[in-house]
């Protein structure tokens, strides 16, 4: 296929933003070749997804998009039983757990959950956004012409 034929791919010619993005498609990709789930099940899934979460002001169509694709994994492996409620929940604690854990500049590893963090430096156990800089938002001016 000559450049010209080509699809046009956002983020400068890579087909995934994030590593995530790629392994969140890979996953889905997978569990149907094993026969899990129909593909139009899947897209059934997935486009029930997008309709009920649509894209928000503080996000890009990119991370919508995956935000939605992982929703729609896990309602979907829910509804086969593969997965519950409660297990989604304590896995999502389990690598928050590993992700406090695990040094600065180190990939994040599952393996770290259950040791104890190799730092000497505090984190918050508040779980909401928080501040990164004490600069502060101003809101923009409005032509009064």
């Amino acid at each position: 296929m000559t450049d010209s034929k080509r699809l046009p791919t956002p983020n400068g010619g890579k087909p995934f933003e994030h590593p995530s993005h790629a392994q969140a498609f890979a996953m889905v990709v997978r569990l149907n070749e094993t026969g899990l789930f129909a593909w139009d099940e899947w897209v059934e899934v997935l486009s029930d997804e997008i309709a009920r979460s649509p894209v928000t002001p503080d996000e890009t169509a990119d991370q919508a998009y995956y935000r939605q694709w992982v929703s729609a994994i896990d309602r979907l492996l829910i509804s086969l039983g593969v997965l519950t409620e409660g297990d989604m929940t304590e896995r999502a604690a389990v690598w928050r757990q590993a992700y406090l854990n695990t040094p600065h500049g180190e990939p994040v590893a599952l393996a770290n959950a259950t040791c104890a963090p190799r730092h000497t430096h505090h984190h918050s156990r508040v779980r909401g956004p928080i501040a990164v800089s004490t600069a502060s938002v101003q809101a923009p001016e409005t032509s009064t012409a």
